[in-house]
């Protein structure tokens, strides 16, 4: 799940771009020619930093710590998207619409399958 995220955001950032090759300004209207720092940071660490995290997390899916931090990154990455998606009220987007549903049902799937891994891994600890 944590590679379907990763892919939902780049189809995310494709789906901005797209209106470029039809010559449409997809400029943000405030734009001054630079990139606020923090917002790059912001958006590279919720679109390839967690979800890398959450991988590795799941390849040693046999210790305790890992399986927390994995569900701590989940519950974040789920957070975020339902939150996101809450912009969809603000501002309208098709295009918009027909991602950010399956990145939230994802984000949620993940957010539970993380929580069973958990209680498996509990479990299996006892």
């Amino acid at each position: 799940m944590w590679v379907v995220i990763m892919v939902g955001f780049a189809m995310h950032m494709l789906a901005d771009m797209l209106p470029a090759f039809w010559g449409v300004d997809i400029a943000m209207p405030d734009a001054k020619g630079e990139a606020p720092v923090g917002m790059l940071v912001f958006m590279i660490s919720l679109s390839f930093f967690i979800p890398m995290c959450g991988l590795l997390c799941m390849q040693y899916r046999r210790l305790k710590s890992m399986v927390t931090v994995n569900l701590i990154l989940a519950g974040i990455m789920m957070v975020f998207n339902i939150l996101h998606m809450s912009e969809l009220f603000v501002e309208f987007s098709p295009v918009q619409l027909l991602i950010h549903p399956v990145m939230v049902i994802a984000g949620i799937y993940l957010f539970i399958f993380s929580l069973e891994e958990r209680k498996r891994c509990s479990r299996r600890l006892e």
